[in-house]
């Protein structure tokens, strides 16, 4: 269930990949789309062709087929990899893409050349490497998934910024951060898992892939493969902690020293118990693929709980209000970044774009302040506050509550219509097996809530799903759980 990658492998492999596509006609700034789960080659092509110039558009599989072959037609491909798994919709996505070059991962795809082919080409380092682009396509709350094109490299050489990004998260916080290997547990189609993957191999260190997510196989790879680092979302902690004792207690992850982590928001009991585990190890980050770049390290974090931290050199973080006034310390508003990086686009939506920006200012669609030190505070996402009887509430705040009792497996809270209020609270539990039956649980977290939540904040109704939907890499899909309470209220109830 998890492969080891030896440092030169990767780096061999990678400039193999770079020759075939020099050899096949795909031009230096062109573009190399990838259907790939949790596989070395994945590694391999976001290397190669990330140092030869080229823009590599990595593919979330979980999406549905029509967005798959949507995306992969978008980002005008000029080579294509798919693996042997994803046979149902390789015709589909080589009709759209048009890519000249079509290569098959893990078994043979008709029409498609092997990737095992490159075993033929040079594997020595290339004689004139160009930095290229990662180009990640948005989630698709709204529409279709946007491409996020970043700013042209020019003749810079590699590597890219994304994975620059990737490798100073690491040297950051690891002092001798090429000394052990280091753990990818989370889907590589994702912005950070990726990042974090070619970031580890940039700066000489072997890397392991996690196929899938299995709570008790991770520890398992920590302790056989001495793991130093990893990368992890907020719901790989709430599935570890929800371990029985024994079997959390049964593996050693002293080899631990850095495990960072981001892309959703952590319940600050969450944090601080995985901290008492595994000790001041945990770095958080908060960005986007949009850009971004305020982190936060074990030891500041206790001492500020629940921030996100400073922002890196060079990026500014500001707070405006609706009219795009700047916000004092501690008030509320949308945060909006200022890089030195300069801008970026949504591939053909330019209002999508110019919705993202005030002057030289980008948004990533989220709500928070700046403490007087500083410190960021993240709120909600502003498409996800509710907003009743003209007062904002905000969803994460309440989950993070929720999640603390041990019966409650995962949660949701969203806001449903009400002609009083305009919105009111709804909470979306989903129980650990075992745990005491609904009507018990649901009566000690409205307790909960009514000691620690303002009345406008608690939930006016529970409902009990067997399971809520998230992204492999850990995101909650919100939408889809406020779109059937809200087609369907009589299904809400206070059980």
């Amino acid at each position: 269930m998890a492969i080891r990658l030896a440092n030169a492998d990767i780096q061999r492999r990678a400039h193999r990949f770079a020759r075939a596509l020099d050899a096949a006609g795909v031009p230096q700034r062109g573009v190399v789309v990838a259907l790939l789960p949790n596989v070395p080659e994945f590694l391999f092509a976001l290397r190669g062709a990330t140092w030869s110039g080229r823009t590599f558009v990595p593919v979330n599989w979980h999406l549905a087929d029509p967005d798959i072959e949507y995306i992969v037609g978008d980002c005008g491909a000029d080579a294509l990899l798919v693996h042997a798994s994803f046979e149902s919709i390789a015709p589909a996505c080589a009709q759209a893409s048009g890519a000249g070059v079509k290569m098959s991962v893990g078994g043979s795809l008709e029409g498609f050349g092997s990737f095992e082919d490159l075993d033929r080409f040079d594997d020595h380092e290339l004689s004139e490497p160009l930095a290229g682009t990662i180009m990640l396509y948005t989630s698709g709350t709204t529409g279709r998934p946007k491409g996020v094109r970043p700013r042209d490299p020019g003749n810079e050489r590699p590597p890219c910024f994304a994975s620059r990004m990737g490798s100073m998260m690491i040297e950051t916080y690891l002092q001798d951060s090429a000394s052990g290997a280091h753990l990818i547990a989370a889907p590589l189609y994702h912005a950070a898992p990726s990042t974090y993957g070619e970031g580890a191999a940039l700066i000489g260190a072997d890397v392991v892939l996690m196929e899938r997510w299995d709570a008790e196989e991770f520890l398992r790879i920590v302790e056989r493969e001495q793991i130093i680092s990893t990368f992890l979302v907020p719901t790989h902690f709430v599935r570890l902690l929800q371990l029985p004792e024994d079997v959390r207690q049964k593996y050693d992850t002293s080899s631990l020293e850095l495990v960072c982590h981001g892309a959703a928001p952590v319940a600050p009991d969450i944090k601080r118990r995985m901290i008492e585990w595994w000790g001041p190890v945990l770095f958080e980050f908060y960005g986007g693929t949009e850009g971004g770049g305020v982190s936060i390290d074990s030891h500041t974090w206790l001492a500020h709980p629940g921030s996100v931290g400073k922002p890196r050199p060079g990026l500014e973080v500001h707070i405006l209000d609706a009219d795009g006034a700047s916000l004092p310390p501690g008030e509320t508003g949308d945060i909006y970044f200022r890089s030195p990086e300069g801008s970026f686009e949504y591939k053909g939506d330019p209002e999508k774009t110019a919705s993202a920006y005030r002057g030289d200012l980008y948004t990533l669609g989220d709500i928070g302040y700046v403490d007087d030190e500083g410190f960021l505070y993240l709120r909600d996402r502003k498409a996800d506050t509710i907003i009743r009887g003209g007062v904002n509430i905000y969803p994460a705040q309440i989950e993070a509550i929720l999640i603390e009792d041990d019966d409650v497996r995962d949660c949701c809270v969203v806001g449903v219509p009400d002609e009083a209020y305009g919105e009111v609270v709804v909470a979306v539990i989903e129980m650990m097996e075992g745990a005491d039956a609904a009507p018990e649980l649901i009566e000690r977290l409205r307790a909960r809530c009514a000691e620690r939540l303002a009345r406008d904040q608690q939930p006016v109704e529970y409902a009990i799903w067997p399971n809520l939907p998230r992204t492999e890499s850990g995101k909650l899909l919100r939408r889809e759980v406020r779109d059937t309470l809200r087609a369907s209220l009589d299904g809400v109830g206070s059980a």
